[in-house]
Formats: C-alpha cells, sequence, structure tokens
C-alpha cells in the first residue's frame, strides 16, 4: 500500500488589480493527476453571487502548478470566501478554504 502524499496547496492573490486575480496553486512530492473544482461566494446587500471553475491537471513532482485563474469583485462590506476541492483518483476529497482579497 502506498503512503497518501500530502498536498501544498496555496492561493497567490494581486488585490492591487481590479477586479482582484486569484491564482490557485499545488505542489506535490510526487507526479499525480487530480481534479478540482475551484468555488467563490460572495455574499453582500445586492445577493449572492458565485464563481465556479473545476478541470482535472496533471501535477509534476516538486514543481508548484497554478490550477486556473480567476478575478473577482468584493466590497468591504460583503463576505467572500474560495473553497478549493481536490480529489485524486478514487480518494476522498480534500476541501481547502480561503478569504477572498480585498
Amino acid at each position: 500500500m502506498v503512503a497518501d502524499v500530502p498536498l501544498q496547496v496555496w492561493l497567490e492573490t494581486n488585490a492591487n488589480a481590479h477586479p482582484s486575480i486569484v491564482v490557485p496553486y499545488v505542489q506535490s512530492t510526487e507526479e499525480k493527476q487530480i481534479h478540482y473544482e475551484l468555488r467563490a461566494t460572495n455574499k453582500g446587500h445586492a445577493g449572492t453571487s458565485e464563481v465556479s471553475q473545476s478541470g482535472t491537471i496533471s501535477i509534476p513532482a516538486k514543481t508548484p502548478t497554478a490550477l486556473s485563474k480567476m478575478s473577482l469583485s468584493t466590497t468591504q462590506d460583503s463576505r467572500c470566501q474560495i473553497d478549493l476541492t481536490l480529489t485524486e483518483s478514487g480518494m476522498p476529497a480534500n476541501t481547502y478554504h480561503f478569504d477572498c482579497p480585498r
């Protein structure tokens, strides 16, 4: 049985751009193929908006890999969260939660 190889997951953001640019990255010690679902939920006075992207990508070993790119417009009084779900060949999904850039 092969031990589960943990993934490093992070967001790079450019909050100075308008709208903000968000790029999720994944890195693994071993080459693997993963399916990702990226969802941003923004709740404010005007209601709720959701943006989502998904796909399958090959992650080379020890190489930071961008999954996608998303632009977001938020206001100071909105509540915004980014959820990234990663699934690897039938293994249980891992979900990561991030606050949106301001």
